[in-house]
């Protein structure tokens, strides 16, 4: 981290305690180091109640489960190397920002935080601060980055492998992403917790130890996501069925690649609601839209309409469907992450979808 950030962090730090406590805190400068020469970045001291409080501070750009269970252990490892402060010592671990993993995470072993958001956790003999605030929106997205682009593709890709254990290679060939794409988000879920590892080197593998923990993350993010634009359509059909037969004839004879969705794909995958009236398709944007909807003589409308089409910005994107039925079909992943920002009952069904199909 830039000298500046710190500082900036600490002020902020300094100022939340001092509001939180009644006492503004005074920097001391420790002498001694700890094995390993290990010093944290500033040691404050304030009182409290008549009782003397030191809060031993270590300043991270970001903090996951990995880094604050490393953290954690080379703070206590000082605390121990130091000997008694003459009162209640609290570790306190600061970042710009901290994810609610690593959050829960301190709390339960009683280490203090504090980030960017003004979010703050003090648990000390005698005193017990928490404020919890919302992520900023500068937070957000750096805690959400991985459930867009290529970086999604290459946690959908994790997914699948279920339990087996993977390479970076062929994670990145079943993205469809390039090895440093595929290296860089893996990283970035280690640090989550959402997978184990074993080996070194080119030989390293991972698996996936935390399916819950990356879908709840996942959904969290897309139920917050802007919904993608569903462009709306009326075909002459008789049934539902019949317009699914239908898109797959008419894409089969164009050679133009499209999967349906939403809920239509929930209700192949596990049947749940009574009846639905419309069906949805993901097909990529273009020429070869373009023919289907000619092809099927589909008339775009606002009200009335029976075809509701996704549109992506490449077939890339359909990597991941499935064959049922002679149709091709989102997987169960994508059909939940898609109907938790649809209307109506879609979110009942993608409940339904995730304990029947994706394991709770």
């Amino acid at each position: 981290m830039e000298r500046q950030t710190i500082d900036a962090l600490f002020d902020d730090f300094a100022e939340a305690v001092a509001e939180a406590i009644g006492a503004p805190p005074e920097i001391i400068h420790e002498a001694t180091l700890s094995q390993g020469n290990f010093r944290p970045d500033i040691v404050m001291e304030l009182e409290h109640e008549g009782r003397p409080l030191r809060l031993v501070v270590e300043a991270k750009p970001a903090l996951f489960p990995r880094d604050a269970r490393e953290a954690i252990w080379q703070l206590r490892n000082y605390l121990a190397h130091v000997g008694p402060a003459g009162g209640s010592v609290v570790p306190i671990l600061m970042a710009e920002t901290i994810s609610p993993g690593a959050r829960e995470l301190l709390r339960e072993e009683r280490v203090g935080y504090f980030d960017s958001s003004g979010s703050l956790f003090i648990p000390a003999e005698g005193l017990y601060v928490l404020v919890d605030r919302p992520a900023s929106k500068k937070q957000a997205r750096s805690l959400t980055n991985l459930f867009v682009g290529r970086r999604a593709q290459v946690l959908h890709a994790v997914w699948l492998f279920g339990t087996d254990w993977f390479g970076v290679h062929q994670v990145a060939e079943r993205a469809g992403v390039s090895p440093a794409t595929a290296s860089e988000t893996l990283i970035s879920i280690e640090r989550r917790e959402w997978v184990e590892v074993r080996g070194a080197g080119p030989s390293k593998e991972r698996r996936l130890a935390n399916p819950r923990g990356l879908l709840d993350a996942w959904s969290i993010h897309q139920m917050s996501a802007k919904p993608k634009a569903i462009r709306h359509f009326y075909v002459r059909s008789t049934t539902p069925p019949d317009l699914q037969r239908r898109i797959h004839h008419t894409c089969e004879k164009l050679k133009v690649p499209y999967e349906l969705a939403d809920i239509t794909a929930g209700q192949i995958h596990t049947p749940y609601l009574s009846s639905v009236s419309q069906v949805f398709c993901r097909i990529p944007a273009g020429v070869g839209m373009q023919e289907f909807v000619g092809s099927i003589d589909a008339r775009q409308v606002r009200e009335g309409w029976n075809l509701g089409i996704h549109e992506v910005a490449a077939s890339d994107q359909l990597r991941f469907r499935q064959r049922i039925d002679d149709l091709w079909v989102t997987d169960p992943l994508q059909t939940y992450l898609d109907l938790l920002q649809a209307g109506g009952r879609a979110k009942e069904l993608a409940q339904h979808l995730r304990s029947e199909r994706l394991g709770g």
